[in-house]
């Protein structure tokens, strides 16, 4: 696997959404044979690499020091190194801090390879257990916090025909669902909760008993919601 390893080269490399067992063969060998891991979060990190016996020296990739750590990561890679970059969960670059990371070498490193290593996403997870047409399909990620600029997302895209699929934590989930009913009043929902875990859940909601339904979803865990398609 060493040869097989660019250097210099970023790589990004997805990891477990929530099971660890869902991770591929090569972003084991790939994370073994960089010379850094940056990783979103550390102590999340240090669970996978002990799972699977990786000792490469690890670096966190913080939000809030982004321009230092993105400075940081192109000096190491330009000393010709192999660098890899994980999130939390699921695939780098979908809503977390690698985009940035991505961005700043493509426009101004071309020359430096940018390499995927593909696997889990919450996203793809959500759209494959639907059974809805899938295509087209719209990502939203995490919309804003503030209720006025999430309403104005949601009133932009209520015409949207297709899959609509977002992100939300358990202190919105309730809310997010109510005002997704408020502009997608005939439309279904998925909700996936704590997906590929141990009390993964998966609830439909139809418009003609939302609240109930929703009322009986426990508020623990993460949340992806799929908005069904106009037509199925």
């Amino acid at each position: 696997m060493d040869s097989l390893i660019k250097k210099p080269c970023l790589y990004v490399i997805s990891t477990p959404i929530g099971n660890l067992k869902d991770i591929t063969f090569r972003a084991i060998e790939t994370m073994q044979y960089c010379d850094l891991i940056l990783a979103e979060d550390t102590r999340t990190a240090k669970i996978l690499f002990h799972k699977y016996d990786i000792h490469t020296p690890l670096k966190s990739f913080r939000t809030h020091h982004l321009q230092e750590d993105i400075d940081f990561a192109i000096r190491e890679i330009l000393k010709n190194k192999a660098i890899g970059f994980i999130t939390d969960a699921g695939t780098p670059g979908i809503s977390d801090p690698g985009t940035h990371l991505v961005r700043t070498i493509r426009e101004n490193y071309p020359e430096i390879p940018i390499l995927p290593v593909p696997g889990p996403s919450s996203l793809s997870t959500i759209l494959s257990i639907s059974g809805w047409k899938n295509q087209p399909m719209l990502f939203l990620g995490f919309l804003s916090p503030k209720t006025k600029k999430r309403k104005i997302i949601l009133e932009k895209y209520k015409n949207f025909e297709g899959c609509i699929v977002l992100f939300e934590s358990v202190h919105k989930i309730e809310t997010l669902c109510l005002e997704i009913q408020e502009y997608f009043p005939e439309r279904k929902l998925l909700i996936g909760r704590e997906m590929t875990k141990m009390y993964e859940q998966y609830i439909v909601l139809h418009s003609n008993s939302f609240k109930e339904t929703l009322s009986l979803i426990p508020k623990k865990g993460e949340f992806t919601i799929l908005i069904a398609p106009k037509q199925y």
